[in-house]
């Protein structure tokens, strides 16, 4: 993203300012006063200056030019054309701009129209201070209807631009009226443009009678047209001498440059025209205006051209450009032109359902044509209060006004743009923007206004039911999530469409939260194919984040590290700030696991930062609580009681009940600070957390709060019944990590009590099964072996923290086969290019099979082999027919699942086929294959195909 929508607009570069130093000095002097005297009411108001002056007289640039120069904090709002309607949704801007709480906002647009403005007053007092705002185009209605909002902003100047110099009075402006530049200052501008240098006096090319005369005198004063007169006399093209009869001197000055111009030139400027004139407009601006009816491919050359000729005028260096309001006029009436709203909102339409499509998987538009987007377009940003404005004064609510509204509130609300989404849906609160609105408010941690504000159990759709499942999630209430996503995943006969998509992508976080390795990555598997199939560059991202989640939680560090890399470029590509800000927080997470201090601070750091500037109270929460771990990994008990206490009030802040619990969990374990041993208060306080846990819905936090439990206690046979518990758990969750630790601690009970235990350390990690798949079994050794020898009772030495971080699952995940033993027969995948010369646009069949070794148990003939499921995903650009195969495993190319592959460019593109039991979903291997596509007079080839994960050991 090039712009942040909630940093303030800054004020134009215009090129090449010319004069005006007396009008600079009195607005230097008025902005140094910043008091304004009282109206008649005696109500105080913030200072205001109005430069008024016929259209093109240079204004703006005036304006623009103070600002610079007197090095003000400024805000540049754009108002040509607006009406009061436009006021409450210009107020949010600015408040968002100079920083503004975004939960306040969101809490106040819940109560009623006096609160809000009540509050939305408040919020400008404390924010809008020592600024100034330009407010340009302005007509004195809407200032006086800003005004009062803004009449407690201390140090605050307004200054406004205006066409109007009737009207402002009796609300205590100063007038500073901007005249037209007199025939020497025009003959010097028109000069400069042309030529670099002022004429000479007695320059006889340039004399009263002289075509170039009757050019500068045609400009009436006005830079904008001078700009235009420049043009011609800089390039020596003599105009034809007849006026038109009634033709004012700007008018035949425009009518001359529009002769010049092409027919494509004209069809841009009429399209240009069209929409709201005065305000800035960027490159694509002008292509999705020329898409509505001819191919924008030459805009760029087009447009270049009518810069050329000062038709289309540089607003600033930033790549953005204005329509001069006299060539607006002339086009206008030299052509008929639809309404501005009408034009304007047929492009807004198409482009924020284009974008939508990118961001929630939506199908694209039937109007579209070419490629899926492949992300945020960030020139859009600049137009969002212009969209915004397409709602303002609309009397009709229609499809048309629907769709901007849709897919403006989903814009925003990835944006993180709290302050435009309040706008939007106090202007138009229609479904679609309460739940956007809705799903921001649980991003800000504001669970309870979340739900106020769209209502789940009254609208029971697809969106609402993962909607819902999320905000469950996001409140840690991981059985109520699971019992909402059943209504629409357990439905046999739902489509796999995009709702599914995210309901798959919840139900995976949530098993990750759960423990339950193999169904997360069941779940996210799905949900990443049908994001991929979608073209839903967002909803991908966000699954590759949590199959992240569920690698670290296995121990497969070096898969988690790339998947974070794509979820993070993904995420950037479609301005997701919030979940890049998480991926941040598992990168720490990836520095403990791989025992990197120093990275693990910095990036505790950094994305603490980062989530307190987005507002995420619950990402801060967690990105604390990881902190504590790090602080007690390096010893340093104090820092972490500090980091867990931070938690702790932010996860109650944001709502969380497992961040609660798992925070109270690893505070329960923390030496006492008074003799720096673990007391017996821990026995006390780990029962409600056991209870915590068990009402979420969480087992693994459960079965480790149970093993706790045990653990500190001293050795007796009321403690078995925990102890069963918590080894039954951790044997659902397949967890042979936690089996481990159990077996361990019942081991130093059975020695105490019974003397029937292992007589050694030695003699009780022997007795533990030999292929943990986990990545570092030594140090597990080393870790059992301590505590064995520290007695495991009161006092002595405990489970270390980092022990509860990791669910080691045999036989599931995508890093190898589901075969009985790793020395044992195993299948091999084998990928078969069945055409001699792939090429570019041209398809290749490709012919997977699953072959069993000899002595596999699938290698036998009959019904003992399992239907396996194939799911083909290309990793570069091209296609994949079907998406999906069923095959059996077997060596007979019969039995295998043949895919057809079009490249779409030329060179080495890369396959991705997942292999799961098509009976229970569950992954049993993932592979990538490379196919180099040539030329068609060369001989492409295919790779071996090599698994694209390994268990790490």
């Amino acid at each position: 993203m090039g712009h942040d929508p909630r940093d303030p607009t800054p004020p134009p570069t215009f090129g090449g300012f010319f004069g005006r130093a007396d009008e600079l000095g009195r607005i230097g002097t008025w902005l140094e006063l910043r008091t304004a005297p009282p109206p008649p009411s005696g109500r105080s108001l913030p200072t205001l200056m109005v430069l008024h002056g016929p259209a093109g007289v240079g204004k703006s640039a005036l304006a623009a030019q103070a600002a610079q120069r007197y090095a003000v904090h400024t805000h540049w709002i754009s108002l040509y054309d607006a009406t009061r309607t436009d006021v409450e949704p210009t107020l949010l801007r600015l408040l968002g701009e100079s920083g503004g709480s975004r939960a306040a906002i969101v809490r106040a647009a819940l109560g009623d129209d006096r609160a809000f403005r009540r509050a939305l007053r408040g919020e400008l007092a404390r924010q809008l201070r020592d600024r100034l705002v330009v407010l340009d185009g302005a007509a004195p209605p809407v200032v006086r209807a800003l005004l009062p909002y803004l009449r407690d902003c201390r140090g605050l100047a307004v200054l406004v631009t205006s066409r109007q110099e009737a009207g402002w009075r009796r609300i205590g402006a100063r007038l500073l009226a901007v005249e037209r530049l007199g025939p020497r200052a025009s003959r010097d501008l028109v000069a400069r443009m042309a030529t670099g240098a002022p004429w000479r006096d007695r320059d006889t090319w340039y004399g009263l009678a002289s075509w170039p005369a009757s050019l500068v005198s045609a400009a009436q004063g006005l830079p904008a047209l001078a700009r235009i007169a420049g043009f011609f006399i800089a390039n020596r093209m003599a105009p034809r001498p007849e006026p038109r009869t009634g033709e004012s001197g700007p008018q035949r000055l425009v009518r001359l440059a529009l002769e010049d111009c092409t027919t494509d030139q004209r069809a841009l400027l009429r399209r240009l025209a069209e929409r709201n004139s005065g305000a800035p407009f960027t490159q694509r601006t002008a292509e999705l205006l020329c898409s509505l009816d001819s191919d924008p491919s030459e805009v760029r050359s087009v447009l270049g051209g009518l810069l050329v000729k000062e038709l289309v005028q540089r607003w600033s260096s930033d790549g953005t450009f204005c329509l001069p309001q006299p060539v607006t006029d002339v086009v206008r009436a030299a052509e008929p032109v639809s309404s501005v709203r009408t034009v304007t909102a047929l492009w807004a339409e198409r482009a924020l359902q284009r974008t939508a499509a990118a961001l929630d998987g939506r199908p694209l538009p039937e109007h579209h044509i070419g490629p899926s987007p492949e992300g945020l377009d960030p020139e859009l940003v600049p137009h969002l209060d212009e969209f915004l404005s397409l709602l303002t004064n609309s009397a009709h609510r229609g499809r048309q006004e629907d769709a901007i509204a849709d897919g403006l509130a989903l814009l925003l609300a990835v944006l993180g743009d709290a302050h435009r989404l309040v706008a939007l849906h106090r202007l138009w609160p229609v479904l679609s923007v309460r739940r956007a609105l809705s799903s921001l408010a649980a991003d800000l941690g504001l669970l309870e206004q979340a739900r106020a504000l769209y209502d789940t159990d009254k609208w029971r759709n697809p969106d609402a039911v993962h909607h819902a499942a999320a905000l469950c999630r996001q409140s840690g209430q991981l059985t109520e999530a699971l019992s909402v996503l059943d209504g629409l995943l357990g439905d046999d006969a739902r489509p796999d469409d995009r709702h599914t998509a995210w309901a798959l992508l919840v139900l995976g976080a949530v098993r990750c939260d759960q423990g339950e390795v193999a169904e997360a990555e069941r779940a996210l598997l799905r949900a990443a194919a049908l994001h991929r199939a979608s073209g839903c560059r967002r909803g991908l991202g966000w699954t590759l984040l949590h199959s992240a989640r569920v690698c670290l939680l296995s121990g497969r560090d070096t898969e988690a590290g790339r998947l974070l890399d794509e979820a993070d470029e993904l995420l950037l590509s479609v301005a997701d700030t919030r979940g890049g800000n998480w991926v941040t927080t598992e990168r720490l997470r990836l520095a403990l696991r791989r025992w990197e201090p120093a990275a693990a601070a910095e990036l505790g750091r950094q994305a603490h930062a980062q989530h307190q500037g987005a507002e995420d109270v619950r990402g801060s929460a967690w990105t604390a609580l990881y902190r504590a771990l790090a602080n007690l990994e390096q010893g340093d008990l104090h820092g972490a009681r500090g980091a867990l206490a931070s938690a702790a009030q932010l996860f109650l802040e944001c709502g969380d009940d497992l961040g609660s619990a798992w925070t109270e969990h690893r505070a329960a374990l923390l030496p006492s600070v008074r003799d720096e041993v673990h007391s017996a208060s821990v026995l006390v306080s780990l029962g409600p957390v056991w209870a915590q846990f068990g009402e979420i819905g969480c087992p693994l936090g459960t079965a480790w709060t149970e093993l706790e439990m045990v653990a500190r206690r001293r050795p007796t046979d009321l403690n078995l019944p925990l102890l069963d518990s918590a080894e039954e758990r951790f044997r659902a969750l397949g967890d042979a990590y936690g089996l481990a630790w159990a077996a361990a601690v019942r081991a130093v009970h059975r020695t105490h009590l019974h003397g029937d235990g292992p007589r050694s350390a030695g003699a009780l990690v022997a007795s533990f099964p030999h292929d943990i798949p986990i990545p570092d079994p030594e140090r597990l050794v080393r870790e059992i072996t301590r505590f064995w020898e520290g007695g495991g009772v009161l006092g002595g030495r405990t489970i270390p923290s980092h022990a509860r971080d990791t669910v080691a699952v045999r036989h599931s995940g995508p890093w190898f086969l589901d075969v009985p033993g790793q020395a044992g027969p195993r299948c091999r995948v084998r990928v078969t290019l069945l055409d001699d010369t792939p090429a570019e646009d041209t398809t290749a069949r490709l012919l997977l099979r699953v072959s069993p070794e000899d002595g596999h148990p699938w290698g036998a003939s009959g019904s003992d082999r399992p239907w396996l499921m194939v799911t083909a995903a290309p990793l570069t650009p091209a296609s994949v027919d079907p998406a999906s195969s069923l095959l059996r495993p077997s060596e007979q190319a019969a039995h295998g699942a043949e895919f057809a592959f079009t490249a779409h460019r030329t060179g080495t593109h890369r396959i991705r086929f997942t292999i799961a039991l098509e009976r229970t979903g569950t992954v049993l291997q993932q592979v990538e294959t490379e196919l180099d596509i040539l030329d068609h007079d060369e001989h492409g080839g295919l790779s071996s195909p090599e698994a694209v994960t390994h268990r790490g050991r």
